[in-house]
């Protein structure tokens, strides 16, 4: 197995974890409430993780080009203001965590559409064929 699917699987592993986590807690925490908690929480960890990746001199923490603040920014905005809130939203008003996140999952149709475009990829019927099936099982699972 490629080291990349590994990572993927334990990654979509305990994603499912934290959408199941996000399904109980939206209910007790207003979005906002639950949002401040968790991105603050989240920031304490990753700078608590580059710290020891600093020190353990394995990988050292550079300032970021004066170009590309920008576009961290705007990302961030974008996930702060519209993504988490509708991710959140969508899980606390939704009857089973797997029909919204089978929705939200059809990111990975347009991160495909996305990248065929900047990226100049083939696209075959094959490709097309695997769209089709996937928008297929995402609507019998809505």
């Amino acid at each position: 197995m490629e080291r990349w699917i590994l990572y993927g699987l334990v990654a979509a592993f305990f994603i499912a974890c934290r959408d199941m986590f996000t399904k109980h807690f939206s209910n007790k925490y207003t979005t906002t409430e639950h949002l401040l908690y968790y991105y603050v929480l989240c920031g304490f960890f990753i700078g608590g993780y580059a710290l020891f990746r600093q020190v353990q001199g394995t990988e050292p923490i550079r300032s970021i080009d004066l170009s590309d603040i920008w576009k961290y920014a705007l990302f961030a905005l974008l996930s702060i203001a519209i993504i988490s809130p509708c991710e959140v939203l969508s899980l606390k008003h939704c009857k089973n965590p797997g029909q919204s996140k089978s929705v939200m999952n059809l990111s990975t149709l347009f991160v495909f559409m996305l990248g065929y475009l900047f990226f100049r990829g083939t696209f075959s019927w094959r490709h097309f064929l695997g769209i089709m099936l996937t928008m297929i099982g995402m609507y019998f699972v809505v």
